[in-house]
């Protein structure tokens, strides 16, 4: 592994004051994209500065690696690490670990961060949980395809009542949107399940430890829709329905049959669920 440090920095202007947490944002990346610049920008260009910004390069060739150091090398708030080992749930850990924020804001390398996502992440953080620190706090995300066009939007519950009601039979976050409690995270011991699923693992997870989770009705960010993207596969399907046995199993009831029964139902009819292309058409006034 190898990193290139920074300091990380807090707020101290009238806007945001001491008591605000601070941010690491972190993003995964393996091989380039037509997009990843745009998405490293959009991190780097926000109304907020006052963050650090850690991506990990995971299994990349050397060409990719010089490339990533290119585009980073003007601004010192970037940290790069490099790991032989091309998972996301081993490389979001590893940022996790070397993160020196108090929430790990997601990214993912072919999104983009609009420019007050962070702004809006620290007001609310600051107005409505100082007493009672939220652990996962997500937002709305408008999608667009190749192009940046317009395709809809996702909306999700924004209450942690709502969010554990939804939790057993849709998605409740869009996790490049999110900011995580890093102390949380690391009480839950990390990211853990999957392949393709160690977010919604972790969503389960949160709820059966009574996290505080929430949604902010702003969009924060534009999730891309595209060909070379992994989602809604068949091995996410499977293991969502083995995290729900295993919640079965571990904590037998209605609530956590219904999510495993939902599960496996989505994974043995998976060819004909629309996955991302469902929200297409359904924008903000659904």
């Amino acid at each position: 592994m190898r990193a290139e440090s920074s300091i990380l920095t807090k707020p101290n202007d009238g806007v945001c004051g001491q008591g605000t947490p601070s941010f690491s944002v972190i993003l995964c990346v393996h091989r380039t994209n037509p997009w990843l610049a745009m998405a490293i920008d959009s991190v780097l260009q926000q109304t907020d500065s006052h963050f650090e910004f850690l991506i990990a390069a995971n299994a990349c060739s050397d060409d990719f690696w010089s490339e990533l150091q290119t585009l980073t090398s003007h601004d010192s708030r970037v940290r790069l690490f490099r790991s032989s080992i091309g998972q996301l749930t081993f490389n979001l850990n590893l940022l996790a670990d070397q993160a020196q924020g108090d929430y790990l804001v997601r990214m993912d390398a072919d999104d983009v961060s609009e420019p007050q996502r962070l702004q809006c992440l620290r007001r609310a953080l600051a107005r409505d949980f100082v007493d009672s620190p939220v652990d996962i706090l997500g937002s709305a995300a408008m999608l667009i395809d190749g192009n940046g066009n317009i395709l809809g939007q996702m909306n999700f519950p924004e209450t942690t009542e709502e969010i554990r009601r939804a939790l057993k039979s849709r998605t409740v976050f869009c996790h490049p949107a999110v900011a995580i409690r890093r102390a949380f995270l690391i009480q839950m011991r990390g990211y853990l399940g999957g392949f393709a699923s160690e977010d919604s693992d972790l969503w389960i997870r949160a709820a059966s430890a009574g996290a505080r989770m929430e949604n902010l009705p702003e969009v924060l960010l534009r999730y891309r829709v595209h060909d070379q993207q992994s989602i809604a596969t068949k091995s996410g399907y499977a293991e969502m329905a083995g995290h729900w046995l295993r919640e079965l199993i571990l904590h037998p009831g209605l609530y956590t049959l219904h999510g495993f029964c939902v599960a496996l139902l989505k994974a043995l009819s998976r060819r004909f669920l629309p996955g991302v292309r469902g929200y297409k058409s359904r924008m903000r006034n659904d």
